[in-house]
């Protein structure tokens, strides 16, 4: 069975090879599927093929996205017949809202690779570097287009997280039919998310979902996105002494451990609040100030116009500053609230606010 369009890179084993030839000898591609979706979780599989794998599979090993889904389910069938080893991690959408997407799925792929019953010695990982692991790995973009491990570990992960969606997933909220979408933002979910409010699998951290939260008819904030507030703070403030809500959220993130990079960042399509690291993630940090909580929670002010605005000037950040080389970034929004004596504020911060 081949399935590749003409023109189309046909993935290999000539990571493989080359790092068989540096001396490893387990070596896993590892993938991903659901890290875009808006319900349900993000599953990883890492995968071990054996460089002399028969013609028949490495012919029909594609990235999972270019086969069909009868085509999928028969390669699952035969990589798993035929690999010398196999793994699969799977984080909820409760975690993803606790600790965010990426450290949700380098989670997802850290479990895959402990789950292999081989000592997997090298990492061939589609796009994502530092997963947390000692193993030595290589971040290869596009890399389910070339590698014909990773390429496997694209299709065990995708029909895995689909028979989960269609399955159970389905059987337990039939109203919004993850049997057809598999938790992605398509025109009939949207449709069911507006019709029916978030499920106990949606993503609370993930718009719309968050932006359904904020809005008055379901609640100004429900005990889900509660989840995702990542740390709250009360700062007593020195009698006499202003301090603007920017500076008390800047001490808070700093507190959790970001480091902070710019403050009040300008671009051509507006101002950035605050620019810092989380780990390896940049993040670009809006705050929100206001003398008390009569107004709303702050996920309230978490608007499709103003998240458009902070990913505008996001990425006005990236090309100027960045340029092309890769990086994960996320959005996250910080509350001030300033007692009503003036004497304290209360920090809150909402982690991952975009998808």
């Amino acid at each position: 069975m081949s399935s590749r369009a003409v023109g189309k890179t046909r993935p290999s084993f000539g990571f493989e090879f080359k790092q068989r030839d540096a001396g490893f000898r387990a070596i896993a591609g590892i993938d991903e599927a659901g890290r875009g979706a808006l319900a349900g979780p993000v599953v990883a599989a890492a995968t071990v093929l054996p460089l002399d794998a028969p013609e028949e599979l490495t012919d029909a090993i594609d990235d999972s996205k270019r086969l069909t889904v009868n085509q999928r389910e028969t390669v699952y069938r035969s990589i798993k017949e035929h690999a010398t080893s196999f793994g699969v991690g799977v984080v909820d959408a409760d975690r993803i809202d606790e600790i965010g997407i990426v450290p949700a799925t380098k989670l997802a792929m850290r479990q895959a690779v402990k789950a292999n019953r081989v000592r997997v010695d090298f990492l061939l990982i589609d796009a994502v570097e530092r997963i947390g692991i000692a193993t030595p790995s290589l971040s290869i973009i596009r890399g389910d287009s070339q590698s014909l491990s990773i390429a496997a570990a694209s299709i065990i992960a995708k029909v895995t997280r689909d028979r989960i969606m269609a399955g159970e997933m389905h059987d337990r909220y039939p109203d919004y039919r993850f049997d057809k979408h598999k938790g992605y933002g398509t025109s009939e979910h949207l449709r069911a998310l507006d019709e029916f409010g978030p499920s106990p699998i949606h993503r609370r951290s993930f718009n719309p979902v968050a932006r359904l939260i904020a809005d008055a008819s379901w609640g100004a904030l429900g005990a889900t996105m509660a989840e995702n507030i990542a740390g709250r703070a009360k700062l007593t403030l020195v009698s006499g002494l202003g301090r603007s809500g920017e500076d008390a959220a800047v001490d808070h993130i700093r507190n959790l451990g970001y480091r902070i990079l710019e403050r009040n960042y300008r671009t051509g399509v507006g101002e950035i609040d605050v620019i810092a690291r989380d780990g390896d993630d940049l993040v670009f940090i809006e705050v929100k100030s206001r003398n008390s909580k009569r107004m709303g929670e702050i996920v309230e002010s978490v608007t499709p116009r103003k998240l458009s605005r902070v990913e505008r000037a996001a990425m006005a950040y990236i090309a100027s500053e960045i340029g092309t080389e890769e990086v994960n970034w996320r959005i996250d929004f910080v509350g001030v609230f300033r007692s009503p004596d003036g004497q304290s504020m209360d920090v809150e911060l909402i982690r991952n606010v975009h998808y």
